[in-house]
């Protein structure tokens, strides 16, 4: 089923992004078959804060977040952000506190 016609509220994120200037990372993955690496690549050149790109290989939409890297462009991109703000700190997904 095409998503337009499912979709009742369109999200114009490409119009939005150069009004953004809080940090962005974007994930992208090489096998997504739901949003085209293409439509990424628009959107991070696009955005009106900091962005940092990061294509993941052999994934797709769904299990990108088992790709070799990503916790670690996840935490890399949020350490300074969570220094910043002061959490406390970040612990990775399956290391210890």
């Amino acid at each position: 089923v095409p998503v337009g016609w499912i979709l009742r509220h369109p999200f114009d994120s490409l119009a939005l992004a150069p009004g953004v200037t809080q940090p962005a990372l974007v994930l992208a993955a090489s096998g997504d078959q739901t949003i085209p690496m293409s439509h990424s690549e628009r959107l991070h050149a696009a955005w009106g804060g900091p962005a940092r790109w990061v294509a993941m290989d052999g994934v797709g939409h769904n299990d990108i977040d088992r790709a070799d890297g990503y916790w670690d462009a996840v935490a890399a991109f949020l350490e300074p952000l969570a220094a910043t703000h002061g959490s406390g700190g970040l612990t990775r997904p399956g290391a210890s506190p």
